[in-house]
């Protein structure tokens, strides 16, 4: 487990980011990596990352005349079996995926099988969980309807899984006006005078305090027209959540267009976005999405739970607000608002130190627990903020002294003893951990 120390909200949070890049069709997809994990009384979406992730895209190229269809594939590797590669020392993963395109009538349009490989250091083996696997795949397609199956293989375990989806293929050419499909992006940035965007191939905008809407404007006539659009996201109940209107330019041919949207409105649930063109009143454009808290355990589902949790990150003063909240709903802006502000990086839908701070609050109840839950336990609180010790001393059954343990973190040069004095397994510490600068104790 990688090391952390979590310390309370006037002390600064120590973790390493790892990046990996990946550049494809001219679109370079940035994701990167490391690690730093339990919603009142409702059911609360959690994520669970699935095998693969895909994102059909229809786009108009003018060099072929025709539409394009793009398939975006993320595969976390944490998915995948690496075996060790003992003449490069690294570790190898293999897998095969097949992309089949078929028609209306059920004909094969295109069926494609590519076998691949990835590979990673010794290292990177650590941050598997925070890495993918990201593929694009370009066709060119006539107008139409089309269904799209994916199967992706690990080949070392044999594991395989498959999804299907539909694909309508517009003719661009034939409409004055039109649009493609929706790209979500989480993040855009500027690199040798270009953009250089992360695509969300999964859907899920998770801790992302922003996002952006990527679609084409197709203009077929032969002169520049000043169009009227509106973008509109609703939730699974129809409300109005974000609504801007645009006024848009358009030259003849292909206009590109990146939105930002806030997502302090988007906490929970399921959404959709669509594209409207007021001057015609057609929907161009609609794109799905959803909101599932990544790095919460799967087994919690209850907000109040997992705020009292949060006692050795948050103040007291952040709990109460949360607490407080006249609503559910605010309950739980307030709840993703405190977890967005900690977040290491803000650019990508996982928030690593929620997640590491929520899987040892799940690990101490796993350890600790006997008539309480373990992480309100000394032993859960003092693992919660310092994580894994170097050395543990258990001194069971020592003659004439209580059960005890001694506890060493060599990088915080800080010592912690535990006696259990009921014989119960109830350890205590024997000197409470002291906040200096608050002077309080860390509860």
């Amino acid at each position: 487990m990688n090391q952390y120390k979590i310390y309370t909200i006037d002390s600064i949070c120590k973790f390493r980011k790892v990046f990996f890049t990946l550049c494809v069709i001219g679109i370079i997809l940035f994701s990167f990596a490391d690690t730093f994990s339990q919603l009142e009384n409702k059911n609360i979406e959690i994520d669970t990352r699935d095998f693969f992730y895909f994102d059909p895209l229809v786009f108009y190229s003018k060099d072929q005349g025709k539409a394009r269809l793009d398939v975006y594939l993320e595969i976390p590797l944490e998915n995948l079996q690496f075996k060790r590669n003992y003449s490069t020392k690294n570790y190898d993963a293999s897998i095969s995926y097949n992309i089949k395109i078929t028609n209306s009538f059920n004909e094969i349009v295109s069926n494609e099988i590519i076998k691949d490989f990835v590979t990673t250091t010794k290292a990177e083996q650590k941050n598997l969980e925070s890495s993918s696997k990201y593929i694009v795949k370009e066709y060119y397609l006539n107008p139409g309807n089309y269904n799209l199956d994916i199967t992706i293989s690990d080949i070392n375990t044999k594991k395989e899984k498959v999804k299907k989806s539909a694909v309508e293929i517009t003719d661009f050419v034939k409409k004055n006006i039109s649009a493609s499909n929706i790209m979500l992006v989480s993040n855009i940035k500027e690199e040798n005078g270009k953009k250089v965007i992360t695509p969300l191939i999964e859907g899920n905008i998770g801790n992302l305090k922003t996002i952006y809407l990527f679609f084409e404007v197709y203009n077929s006539g032969e002169s520049e027209v000043v169009n009227d659009f509106t973008y509109t996201i609703t939730d699974s109940k129809n409300n109005v959540l974000e609504k801007d209107n645009l006024v848009y330019t358009l030259n003849p041919g292909i206009n590109k267009y990146f939105e930002k949207i806030s997502t302090s409105n988007l906490i929970f649930g399921d959404y959709k976005v669509e594209i409207k063109n007021n001057n015609s009143g057609e929907i161009l454009s609609i794109k799905e999405f959803e909101n599932k808290l990544s790095g919460i355990p799967a087994n919690v589902k209850d907000l109040n739970i997992l705020i009292d949790q949060m006692i050795y990150i948050a103040s007291s003063e952040e709990i109460n607000k949360i607490k407080k909240a006249s609503s559910t709903e605010l309950k739980e802006k307030y709840f993703v608002e405190f977890w967005r502000s900690k977040d290491p990086s803000p650019y990508t839908s996982k928030n690593e130190l929620m997640t590491e701070y929520y899987n040892r609050v799940n690990t101490a109840n796993e350890r600790f627990s006997h008539y309480i839950d373990g992480w309100k336990t000394d032993m859960g609180m003092v693992f919660i903020i310092y994580g894994e010790p170097n050395n543990i001393e258990r001194h069971p059954f020592n003659e004439g002294v209580k059960p005890y343990e001694i506890w060493e973190f060599y990088n915080e040069n800080k010592q912690f003893i535990f006696v259990d004095e009921t014989g119960f397994g109830d350890y205590k510490l024997t000197t409470p951990i002291w906040d200096t600068d608050k002077n309080k104790i860390r509860f």
